[in-house]
This record gives C-alpha cells, sequence and structure tokens, in this order.
C-alpha cells in the first residue's frame, strides 16, 4: 500500500494562515508594549503616545496628528492626553505659527520617561536579528505593501513609508536587487533595508489596490 501523499486532503488557506500568524507577532507586540507601560504605571496607549512625541523632536505634535496617527478619536485622545499632562509628561503649548493651536510637547520628565520606553521591543527586536539577513530586506518590503495596502483599503488612515509616497518610484533599477527602487526627493537608488515606516518628507499618492 502506498503512503498517503502530503498533500492530500484539504490544505489551509494561505492567506488565512499569514493573517494567523500576523495575529500571534501583534499580541507579542502588545503584550511588549503593555509590560513596559505597566511598569511606569500607564496604558500602552498613553506609552505610544509619548514614544511618539518623542520622535517627532521639539516642535511636538497637535491632538488631530495623534488622532490620524493611532487611529483614534480625538475626544479619546484628549482623554490621554489629560492624563499625561496631569502626569507631568506633556506640555500644552500654544502653537507659535498658529495662536489658536494647541501643541504638545515633552516636558523634561516625559523625555525621560518616553526614552526609558523605547526599549520595549527589544526582546522582538533580538529575535529579528537572529532572522536570515539575505532574506530580511524582501520581508520588510512586503510588510510595507501591506500597510500600503490597508491605508489604501480604509483599514488604517495613515502610513508615512516610502512604499506610500510620491516620490517612490519602483523597481527602477532591477540590475540591483538589493537597491531596485528610487527616490526622486533624494534621486538615488533605495536599498530594501533603507525604506522608511516613517518618514518627515513623505507626500502621499494614490495607490490603485487590484
Amino acid at each position: 500500500m502506498s503512503e498517503p501523499s502530503i498533500q492530500s486532503g484539504p490544505q489551509p488557506d494561505l492567506d488565512a494562515k499569514i493573517v494567523a500568524a500576523l495575529e500571534r507577532l501583534a499580541q507579542a507586540l502588545h503584550k511588549a508594549l503593555w509590560d513596559a507601560a505597566w511598569h511606569k504605571d500607564m496604558s500602552a496607549t498613553q506609552a505610544q503616545v509619548l514614544l511618539y512625541v518623542l520622535s517627532q523632536g521639539r516642535d511636538g505634535v497637535t491632538i488631530t496628528d495623534l488622532a490620524r496617527r493611532f487611529d483614534l478619536k480625538p475626544s479619546t485622545l484628549s482623554d490621554v492626553v489629560r492624563v499625561l499632562t496631569e502626569k507631568g509628561l506633556l506640555l500644552r503649548q500654544t502653537d507659535p505659527a498658529d495662536a489658536r493651536a494647541i501643541r504638545l510637547r515633552l516636558s523634561a520628565k516625559g523625555r525621560t520617561t518616553a526614552r526609558s520606553l523605547q526599549a520595549w521591543a527589544e526582546q522582538i527586536r533580538c529575535q529579528v536579528a537572529g532572522l536570515d539577513p539575505r532574506r530580511k530586506g524582501a520581508f520588510f518590503e512586503v510588510l510595507l505593501q501591506l500597510i500600503g495596502r490597508l491605508q489604501q483599503a480604509g483599514v488604517i488612515t495613515v502610513a508615512r513609508m516610502c512604499t506610500t509616497c510620491l516620490y517612490f518610484e519602483a523597481h527602477q533599477h532591477p540590475e540591483n536587487p538589493e537597491a531596485p527602487h528610487h527616490c526622486r526627493l533624494l534621486d538615488q537608488p533605495l536599498r530594501l533595508v533603507e525604506l522608511r515606516v516613517e518618514c518627515p518628507d513623505h507626500q502621499t499618492r494614490q495607490l490603485a489596490v487590484p
């Protein structure tokens, strides 16, 4: 009697398996952030806000900026900002360019706290570092493509990545598999590992999702 084929029987849907794998990764990331925030006596959302404000430098952000970044209602972010302000971590200041607008900046205490939170994903980063370096660039590119498609589909609202940028030209250098794309702003090829998730010069372009 011949052995049964490994391909016999119904096969799990690959797309569903990828989604399930992403769900497990999201669970791991959420737990890592929650644990780091818990040790600072704050929620995961409060920690995310502090980290984002830190990443934006001394110019700070507005409530609208935060709402777009985290896909939350301004009213929800207002509560988060109120708590962080009461804890002395955020400062509310009038925008020099618009007296009607308020910008949020980190206090000295807030900057220290945010920096102490920056290592929240260090354990996960260490595991990523152990992946095959020859395949990480391509893996990263696929992740950016997926985020771009989610943005175009309206699942997320803001994705300031290379692959969703007006300046990005895909596959302009096919002779160089490590740097196949081109940035018109920099006027130079882009290595896969140089693609950005958050770029301050990002200009959104319309994406076609088949």
